[in-house]
């Protein structure tokens, strides 16, 4: 599945006059809305499978996990991202910083969920993707990249309780996030277009 179409270039004489400077938005900033479901799509589904495989709750009733709690990076109010006071700029910085501090997450997700891997390391790629192609002025995309040399560490549960029932309620907490910061993630980019 590819969720970017590829539009083919007008013919052109080779006359300076054949090419125009727009200010529109590039076509590729409006099919971002396919890729960023496509990666919504395979965290919630990763999430259903291991707490089936893992937990035995295939019915999706996961009241006996509400109990447990990360700090993970999510869409808040403050970030403009939402309807009323949507200013692009800002949402956009937020959303490129919560991809580059799930990433941790998310490796760790690839290192220690059980089942079918692949699927994860196409929902890293696919962010990775979705993050190049976001419409970010290179300033901040340049402050983003030094605070994420900074946020290099790697993501591990608390040493003393490092046992298979705490890395797969990591898992599940960090899937269930993630395709909760993908859902607003989702609504901005609509907002954008």
């Amino acid at each position: 599945m590819s969720p970017l179409a590829v539009s083919p270039l007008p013919e052109s004489s080779g006359d300076s006059e054949d090419f125009y400077v727009t200010s529109e938005t590039p076509t590729v900033a409006k099919n971002l809305e396919p890729l960023a479901l496509f990666i919504q799509n395979i965290a919630t589904e990763q999430r259903k499978r291991q707490l089936c495989s893992f937990f035995s709750i295939c019915d999706g009733a996961t009241n006996s996990l509400t109990m447990y709690n990360m700090e993970l990076p999510q869409i808040r109010k403050k970030d403009k991202c939402f309807e009323t006071n949507f200013q692009k700029k800002k949402c956009l910085s937020r959303i490129v910083k919560g991809f580059q501090e799930y990433k941790k997450f998310l490796s760790f997700v690839r290192q220690w969920i059980e089942g079918d891997k692949l699927q994860v390391d196409a929902m890293l790629s696919s962010t990775k993707i979705l993050v190049d192609l976001l419409p970010l002025e290179s300033k901040i995309r340049e402050r983003i990249a030094e605070q994420d040399k900074s946020n290099e560490q790697a993501f591990n549960v608390d040493q003393s309780s490092e046992n298979a029932w705490n890395k797969q309620v990591a898992i599940h907490l960090i899937l269930r996030n993630f395709a909760f910061f993908m859902e607003s993630t989702i609504r901005a980019i609509r907002f954008m277009n």
